[in-house]
């Protein structure tokens, strides 16, 4: 049986992952496979000796861990891991440990990420629920958690060119898998309202609206939806969808939203 790993061992192993995910071209099933290992070995390093929980290298290596899988989760896709990993890392940002260390550079990076990740599943309670538990001056002057902050007040004004806008306003590249996902999600919540409020759109209008960068997307999005394209009259028809008048009044709402992506395509 292999001798259980010491924690410089399990130090060099995590060194070695660290230094794989920053490549330029990261072999992502490697590190992935690494950081399972690091996990083990942090169970084996605390079954081994209990006393190592008291030891500050050893919580100090543990938040590494922890913070390459979650760094390791956004780069790969996968919301739910990265959401477990955020749960792991609660007693160093804002628990009993978070005194005994020196405070971690990809911490307020990390919890900004986590906070639009609670907005992206529309969990706006857990939201202001973890803002109250971070420094009114990290909540006014640092970019990693004033990003999300902003984001969620164009959210509750139901300002979609405001959060289409603060896509290019990300603090750091590894924001845009959330700000994707949440600008989905309001994608198909518009698409909902212009099909109930126009019968067809030209194709420069329709692409505004659903803040498409390219007409590839807008042409992808609308065969999603089963809409008709004419590509000879330029323009996107929508089924019709019988609908209660009494139910649903979003004429004036699409309108004035589709102003505003004409407006800012004249700003850009």
């Amino acid at each position: 049986m292999a001798a259980p790993p010491s924690i410089k061992e399990t130090t060099k192993l995590y060194e070695n992952a660290r230094a794989g995910l920053n490549a330029a071209k990261p072999k992502f099933d490697a590190v992935k496979s690494q950081v399972s290992q690091l996990k083990i070995s942090l169970v084996q390093l605390s079954m081994q000796d209990s006393r190592v929980e008291a030891d500050q290298s050893f919580h100090l290596l543990k938040r590494g861990i922890l913070e390459l899988g979650a760094e390791l989760s956004i780069k790969t896709g996968d919301a739910a891991a990265f959401e477990r990993y955020l749960a792991q890392l609660e007693p160093y940002y804002f628990g009993n440990l978070k005194e005994k260390l020196d405070e971690s550079k990809v911490m307020y990076p990390l919890i900004g990420l986590n906070l639009l990740r609670m907005l992206t599943d529309n969990l706006i309670a857990d939201f202001h629920s973890a803002l109250e538990r971070i420094d009114l001056d990290q909540l006014q002057n640092n970019p990693f958690i004033v990003h999300p902050v902003k984001l969620e007040q164009a959210l509750m004004e139901g300002s979609y060119k405001k959060v289409w806008q603060a896509r290019s306003e990300v603090p750091t590249p590894e924001y845009l898998f959330f700000m994707d996902l949440l600008m989905g999600t309001i994608r198909n919540e518009v698409a909902s309202c212009v099909e109930k409020s126009y019968s067809s759109l030209p194709f420069d209008d329709a692409k505004s609206v659903l803040f498409f960068s390219s007409m590839d997307e807008l042409l992808g999005f609308s065969q999603e939806h089963k809409w008709t394209v004419s590509p000879s009259e330029k323009r996107i028809t929508f089924p019709v969808v019988a609908e209660d008048a009494h139910m649903f009044h979003g004429d004036d709402i699409m309108k004035q939203t589709l102003a505003y992506a004409r407006e800012l395509e004249r700003i850009v």
